[in-house]
């Protein structure tokens, strides 16, 4: 058997248990364990875990398909790029704290690219281009992270979600001890993480990216 498995073949079953347990709990025993193999025959195909990990999510990003259509306008294409990247990692956000250490490959450089040729050819320079793609990359995260918060505290209420006519967990903890201030702002804050975590910062980002052109026309 394992001589008919191939680099795509532990790939796949490396996907399936981080689906099973999380990026955390990834193993190279693990893997082999899913295919009925030795966790020597993956070193023919990859020296360490951390190769393993790069090459998933390699794989992560390609069937999550987060391209946008090419005809769209360039906020239009933004705004549903950072969509697509924010399903996918509230898919699975166990990928979440080791983005930064993960290795880049073809595929998450070819989102790159293609967010900087976009904006590129919509009339934003280089350096805006790439600044406005870090500023993405971090709302996202940040709006998964945000919605990894929420169903804690929602779950911790014993809750499946917030009920819209009810205070939410996070309002009733901000309220605590509560002055003018605070009750003041206690219905946008309800208003708020009643909404998906990435239409908080999404519009504005779009919205600065708009004035900025605007500016340089």
């Amino acid at each position: 058997m394992s001589r008919a498995l191939n680099r795509s073949s532990f790939v796949d079953a490396a996907l399936a248990v981080i689906a099973e347990v999380g990026v955390e709990r990834l193993s190279m025993r693990r893997v082999a364990s899913q295919l009925g193999v030795s966790a020597m025959a993956m070193y023919k195909h990859f020296t360490n875990k951390d190769e393993l990990l790069a090459a998933a999510f390699e794989e992560f990003i390609a069937r999550a398909d987060v391209l946008p259509d090419t005809q769209l306008d360039w906020d239009q294409w933004l705004e549903k790029l950072a969509i697509n990247m924010y399903n996918a990692l509230s898919a699975d956000m166990s990928w979440v704290p080791i983005l930064g250490s993960l290795r880049l490959g073809g595929n998450a450089i070819a989102v790159t690219d293609s967010f900087v040729n976009k904006l590129g050819a919509a009339g934003f320079g280089a350096e805006v281009s790439v600044r406005a793609y870090m500023a993405m990359i971090q709302l996202v995260v940040g709006a998964v992270c945000m919605r990894a918060s929420l169903q804690a505290e929602v779950g911790r209420e014993g809750r499946r979600k917030a009920v819209v006519s009810e205070l939410s967990p996070i309002t009733r903890s901000y309220l605590q001890n509560a002055d003018r201030q605070r009750l003041a702002i206690a219905p946008a804050l309800e208003a708020v993480v009643s909404d998906e975590p990435i239409s908080m910062g999404l519009p504005l980002l779009i919205s600065g990216l708009r004035q900025q052109l605007a500016a340089a026309d």
